[in-house]
Formats: C-alpha cells, sequence, structure tokens
C-alpha cells in the first residue's frame, strides 16, 4: 500500500494533533524526537498519509504516550470491552483492535487483520515492554525478529522480547487474522 491516506486517517490525524497540543508540544519538536520530517508530520496530523507501526509508535512515543491513548475512551469503563465498543487503529492495510480496556497497563492484547501484502513496513522496531506473543488466528505471517526470518501458519505462535528488532508482513493472497498479547500495555 501506498503511503496516501487509509480509512480513519483524517481520524486519526486529528488525535495526533490533538494529542501533541494537550502536551503542548510543537510539530517541529515532535518531528524530531520520533525521526520524521515536520512536512510528513502535518501531512499524518492532516490525514493525508497513513504511517507505518514503526512511524505512528515512534510520533507518538515522542509525546511520552502509547498508540492505544489515542483511543481512550473517557467514560471510565470497567473489564469488560464489547466487541462493538473495540478501539481501532487503522494503517497501511493494517486494522488492528484494542481488546484489553484503556485502563489495563499490566497486559494489552490486539487482534489484528492485516491486508495481503501489508505489514509493519520495511524497517525493523522496537518498543518498551517486556514481552510480546503473537498467535495467527488464521492465515499466514512471516515475522523477521533480529534479522532471522519465522514462516507462521494457522495456528503458529512465537513469544520474544519487545525490544528485539522486529518486523512483519502477511505474505498470503488473503487477509490474515492474528492475535498480539504484550506486557506490559506499550501499544
Amino acid at each position: 500500500m501506498s503511503d496516501e491516506s487509509a480509512p480513519g486517517g483524517s481520524d486519526l490525524g486529528a488525535r495526533l494533533r490533538a494529542l501533541r497540543a494537550r502536551h503542548g508540544l510543537s510539530a517541529r519538536q515532535v518531528a524530531e524526537a520520533a525521526a520524521v520530517s515536520p512536512a510528513y508530520l502535518s501531512r499524518l496530523e492532516h490525514g493525508k498519509v497513513s504511517p507505518t507501526v514503526d512511524t505512528l509508535t515512534r510520533v507518538v512515543q515522542a509525546m511520552g504516550e502509547s498508540v492505544a491513548s489515542l483511543f481512550v475512551d473517557d467514560s471510565g469503563g470497567g473489564p469488560v470491552v464489547r466487541r462493538s465498543a473495540r478501539r481501532t487503529v487503522h494503517h497501511r492495510g493494517v486494522a488492528d483492535e484494542i481488546l484489553t480496556p484503556p485502563h489495563a497497563t499490566r497486559l494489552e492484547v490486539l487482534e489484528t487483520v492485516i491486508e495481503p501484502g501489508a505489514g509493519s513496513g520495511p524497517d525493523d522496531y522496537h518498543h518498551p515492554g517486556d514481552e510480546e506473543c503473537v498467535v495467527v488466528l488464521d492465515g499466514a505471517l512471516v515475522m523477521w525478529l533480529d534479522g532471522e526470518r519465522h514462516d507462521l501458519a494457522t495456528g503458529d505462535a512465537i513469544t520474544f522480547a519487545c525490544r528485539t528488532p522486529h518486523r512483519w508482513a502477511n505474505p498470503a493472497a488473503r487477509p490474515a487474522r492474528v492475535l498480539w498479547v504484550i506486557t506490559p500495555a506499550s501499544y
């Protein structure tokens, strides 16, 4: 998928702009801390581009937040997350549904649909946290951990330290459905 806007792109951009404003940060400060150009950040905040997982994570972490903070519901909420109330992040052929409530900090669970050929992007990334477990619920996933390729099929799982450089992609001709379990919550 190209770096063009995707469904929900302008909503994501508006949330990023609001988060930056809440922290009193300039676009230049965030762009520099996230290692993106100010022009790219502007296009992102205006829904003109759809970021990779790595880029979105870097931009939000540059503001001292997690990606999940973009989708916090102020309703308080309890322990149950109804399917209809899942917070969803769309980016470049990937749709992450956050299954854990916003107040969960020790564990994060995502159900992700990855379109054919889509993935985290061409560059390895890592993030704060302890461990990550990835389970392929349906389809196929290629996961690179520290440069080593792992081909996963339906029912396969892989577990690794969050700080391990990694990237992933759906090599198949149909969407993949994947479950991510991350400790502590860091997305």
